[in-house]
Order: C-alpha cells, then sequence, then structure tokens
C-alpha cells in the first residue's frame, strides 16, 4: 500500500512539474507587448534597474518599485539578496540578452523583461515585471 501511495505522489508531483514548465513555456513565448509599452523603454528600465542594484545603489533600484514592490522586498532584504549573489557570482561582465514580452494577470496588463546577464563565475537570469506606470511589480533572479 505504501509503494501505490509513493507512485501516485510521484505522479502527481511530475504532473505538477510538466504543468509548471508548459506555464513557464506558454510565459516566454513572445506574446506582444500591451498598448502603452515600448520595448525599447521597458530594456532600458530593466537594465537601468539592473545597474543600480549592481552598483550598490539600492535606494535608487527602490524608487523604481511599485508601493506594492517596496512593501513585498524590503530594502535591507534587496540588499541582503544582491550582496549573497555578488558573493556567489562574482563581478559583472554584460548583459548577454534581453527579452520583453506582455502578460495578463487578474486582468491587469504588464511588461516583462528577462535579461541574461554574464558574471565572473556564471550567468544570472532577471525577471523584471513592470506595470503600465512603468514601476517594477515583480524581480525574480535564478
Amino acid at each position: 500500500m505504501k509503494e501505490n501511495a509513493k507512485r501516485i505522489v510521484n505522479r502527481s508531483l511530475a504532473a505538477i512539474l510538466a504543468a509548471a514548465l508548459l506555464l513557464t513555456l506558454a510565459a516566454c513565448s513572445g506574446t506582444k507587448l500591451p498598448a502603452g509599452f515600448d520595448e525599447k523603454t521597458v530594456k532600458e528600465a530593466a537594465t537601468k534597474f539592473l545597474d543600480y542594484l549592481t552598483a550598490g545603489e539600492y535606494d535608487s533600484g527602490m524608487d523604481m518599485m511599485s508601493e506594492v514592490m517596496a512593501a513585498a522586498l524590503s530594502k535591507e532584504d534587496l540588499t541582503a539578496i544582491m550582496e549573497d549573489l555578488d558573493r556567489q557570482v562574482g563581478a559583472f561582465k554584460e548583459y548577454k540578452s534581453i527579452a520583453v514580452v506582455g502578460q495578463t494577470s487578474q486582468g491587469v496588463e504588464y511588461a516583462t523583461a528577462v535579461v541574461v546577464a554574464s558574471y565572473e563565475k556564471r550567468n544570472v537570469t532577471y525577471t523584471v515585471v513592470f506595470n503600465a506606470d512603468m514601476e517594477i511589480d515583480g524581480f525574480y533572479l535564478r
């Protein structure tokens, strides 16, 4: 009976992972930017934000965030994340690629920049989500 339960759990986990992968691929499939967003402006804002973080100018980075985002990610947490990342990946070298896509969540349209940055030890992929006011509403890295 225990072995059967393990198989069910493993199948469920596999199904969840497959669904998450499909959703991720669909989100990155090149959806057009919503009206009001400009690809060049989104790319420039994303790199400006990441330049601030790379330079340790966390106040400037926080100033680019929406109130909701700033409440969810404190300056102290952002500083700790970026300083830990700096220790792991070394010095920034260059932006390797920047892709911009549109997305809609709960009826609200966003522009998402996916930025691959090269560092001494490895690459880091940043995802920066902008609302219609070009404020950052999401920030992820891996």
